[in-house]
C-alpha cells in the first residue's frame, strides 16, 4: 500500500503526495523553518560598540567625561555607554525616571556580564538591596522626613548605607566583595547631576596588571553581553568580611541563592517599563569591546 501525506492549506484543498513526491518535502520543511526563525530566531538585543578609553574616564558619578557616546533605550528615559582599554571596562548608565531611580536605590542593581564563550558569567551588585530597617534609619533623619524636593540630598543619604560591592557567579552566589570606592579593581559610583541618576562602573579585565584577585574574563575585541537587572537582592556578605575578600580566603560570603539575572541568561532585552511603570529594570546589550 502506498503511504500518503495529507497537508491542509487555507484554500481548504487537499494536496496528496505519494512516496514518489517526497522530494517536495524539504522545500516545505525549509519554508516552515524560515517562518519559525522569522518569528522566534531574531534577537531584539541591541548591539553596541564600546569606545576606546584614553584615560579620560573618571568613575565619579558624573557623565560629563562620556561625551556623546550614549545609546538610548527607546521610550525608557534610559541611556548607556561603554568604553574600554586593555585592562578595564567602563560602563555608564543614566536615567531621569524617578521611579527607576527609586527602584535602583531600594531594590539594588545587578550588572550581569557574559563573556564571549558564555562561561565565567559574573554579576556586579551595587547598590546592594538593603532591609527596610536600613533605609528607614536614613530616610527618617532624626525622626523627620527628608525634603522630597531635595532629590540629590535624598540620594546621597540613601547611598550612605551602601558601603559594599558584591560579585556573584551565574548562580548568584557571592564570590568576592569590596568597598565600591577603591582605586584598584572593581569600582562603582552613583551621582545625581542634570536631573539624572548617573551610575558608573569600572570592571577589571583579563589583562589587568594591577588587580588580579578577581577579573571579568574578557579582552579587547571580544563580543560580550551586558545586562542591567533590578530584581531580587543578593544575600548580604557576612559582617566579618574584609574590605576586599575573594572566595576561599577564609572570610565567607553570604552563600544564599536566588534566581539568575534572567532566565538562563536569555536574550530578548525585556524592557523595564515606561515612565510611571514600577516594573523591574531589565535591559540587555551585545557589546563589542574596542581594540587597543
Amino acid at each position: 500500500m502506498i503511504s500518503k501525506i495529507i497537508l491542509f492549506f487555507p484554500t481548504n484543498k487537499l494536496i496528496i503526495m505519494t512516496k514518489y513526491q517526497f522530494p517536495a518535502i524539504p522545500f516545505w520543511t525549509s519554508f516552515l523553518c524560515l517562518l519559525i526563525f522569522g518569528f522566534y530566531g531574531c534577537s531584539s538585543v541591541p548591539e553596541v560598540v564600546s569606545s576606546r578609553n584614553n584615560n579620560e574616564i573618571v568613575v565619579d558619578g558624573n557623565q560629563q567625561d562620556w561625551g556623546n557616546k550614549f545609546t538610548s533605550v527607546k521610550d525608557e528615559n534610559v541611556a548607556v555607554a561603554f568604553k574600554n582599554d586593555d585592562e578595564n571596562l567602563y560602563i555608564c548608565f543614566i536615567t531621569s525616571d524617578n521611579r527607576k531611580i527609586v527602584r535602583i536605590l531600594s531594590s539594588g542593581l545587578t550588572v550581569w556580564l557574559y563573556p564571549s564563550d558564555s562561561k565565567d558569567v559574573i554579576g556586579i551588585e551595587y547598590p546592594v538591596r538593603k532591609s527596610s530597617e536600613d533605609f528607614r534609619s536614613v530616610v527618617n533623619d532624626k525622626g523627620d522626613n527628608m525634603d522630597a524636593a531635595d532629590i540629590n540630598g535624598r540620594i546621597q543619604k540613601l547611598l550612605k548605607v551602601q558601603n559594599e560591592l558584591i560579585i556573584v557567579d551565574e548562580n548568584n552566589i557571592g564570590v568576592f566583595s569590596s568597598s565600591p570606592d577603591v582605586e584598584k579593581g572593581f569600582k562603582a559610583k552613583i551621582g545625581y547631576t542634570m536631573n539624572q541618576l548617573v551610575y558608573e562602573l569600572k570592571i577589571p579585565l583579563t589583562n589587568n596588571k594591577e588587580f588580579t584577585q578577581f577579573v571579568f574574563k574578557a579582552k579587547p575585541q571580544d563580543n560580550i553581553r551586558v545586562k542591567f537587572d533590578s530584581g531580587k537582592g543578593q544575600n548580604k556578605v557576612s559582617d566579618n568580611d574584609q574590605e576586599s575578600s575573594p572566595r576561599g580566603s577564609g572570610e565567607g560570603m553570604g552563600g544564599g541563592r536566588r534566581g539568575r539575572g534572567g532566565s538562563g541568561g536569555g536574550m530578548g532585552n525585556r524592557k523595564g517599563g515606561t515612565s510611571g511603570n514600577n516594573n523591574p529594570i531589565d535591559y540587555e546589550f551585545k557589546v563589542k569591546l574596542s581594540a587597543i
